[in-house]
């Protein structure tokens, strides 16, 4: 009986029991989080301070680091019966808090000690995916154990995993050498003909499932509006190497950023694109955000120069904070 309450606890919930009470989501409070990977002022010193998953409340000016001394490429987010998670994807592995960022456990051992991305099933919370320098991995059990899913790819390195938006059992991850689709939970993976090298970044339209976007290295913005097994070249960013793409709810905007690039808009669901900033004396845009409940609002973090913010869909920004950090994500939850 006992053992029978334990897993149906585990179900509901998502977190083994060493983890801590989970927060209502009636407790936590809108918040934005960026993913800092490296901080330019605390390079030139030869220390790692001023890194890690830095915390901004909706309507405060203040970023506070909530998981300090770790390289951090990127954050998810998953929630299950009113109760959260908070993942980190981080360079000595993939970190949980299942108390608003209070505590942290590390759900990694040494064969997935670098973790560039991952991606929270959002309906089974013991299912998760991770990309690595080494390939993508999955875990049923919470993040207990992992195992890795590299069948059908040509290379190692995977920068981003992300599950389809209707399908579970579908995903796309980006690899040095080019788009990868599963069907199958990630049993076996096929290479998507995209074209081109070197794919940055991948995007599922918000609205129109077949709908995918993906950043490259040198060639822009490519398009495929049958989920990957056509494509079409984005004009106006022919040339331009893209890191991040981004959408308003309604997928009635799209934007783009990348390496002395600024930031484009296309308000034909990709087709072609138009410079909104030009980020003048600025570096590389790692990452571009559009506030989930108001497309006016617009952030994008910077290599070196942290997070610039607009609110007026791009047209004007200013310096948001965190002035020498390499920001790789920005995200909002809840």
């Amino acid at each position: 009986m006992m053992l029978l309450l334990l897993l149906t606890l585990l179900s509901a919930f998502g977190s083994p029991p060493y983890d801590p009470v989970d927060v209502s989501l009636t407790q936590l409070r809108p918040a934005f989080y960026a993913a800092v990977y490296l901080n330019k002022g605390s390079i030139a010193v030869g220390t790692l301070t001023g890194i890690g998953l830095f915390r901004r409340y909706e309507g405060d000016s203040v970023w506070t680091n909530i998981r300090p001394n770790t390289i951090t490429p990127g954050v998810g987010f998953a929630s299950f019966g009113g109760r959260h998670q908070l993942y980190l994807a981080g360079g000595n592995g993939l970190h949980r808090s299942t108390d608003g960022g209070s505590t942290w456990r590390i759900l990694t051992g040494w064969r997935t000690k670098e973790v560039l991305s991952v991606a929270p099933d959002p309906v089974d919370s013991l299912r998760l995916y991770i990309s690595t320098p080494f390939g993508v991995y999955r875990s049923t059990d919470g993040g207990g154990t992992w195992v890795e899913k590299m069948k059908g790819f040509k290379t190692w390195y995977v920068r981003r995993v992300i599950l389809d938006r209707v399908d579970r059992t579908v995903l796309y991850a980006t690899g040095v050498d080019a788009l990868y689709r599963s069907t199958d939970g990630a049993e076996s993976w096929e290479q998507l003909s995209v074209g081109v090298p070197e794919i940055k970044w991948v995007l599922q339209h918000p609205v129109d499932p077949n709908l995918l976007l993906v950043g490259t290295e040198d060639h822009g913005v490519r398009y495929s509006t049958d989920r990957g097994t056509t494509w079409k070249q984005g004009a106006g960013l022919n040339t331009s190497a893209v890191y991040s793409l981004a959408s308003t709810p309604d997928g009635k905007e799209l934007y783009a950023a990348g390496f002395q690039t600024g930031v484009w808009r296309s308000t034909d669901l990709g087709a072609s694109w138009s410079q909104v900033w030009t980020a003048s004396g600025l570096d590389a845009i790692y990452t571009v955000f559009v506030h989930p409940r108001n497309p006016d609002h617009l952030m994008a973090g910077i290599n070196g120069s942290g997070v610039f913010e607009s609110f007026d869909r791009g047209r004007s920004w200013h310096d948001a904070g965190l002035p020498t950090a390499i920001v790789r994500q920005i995200e909002m939850y809840p």
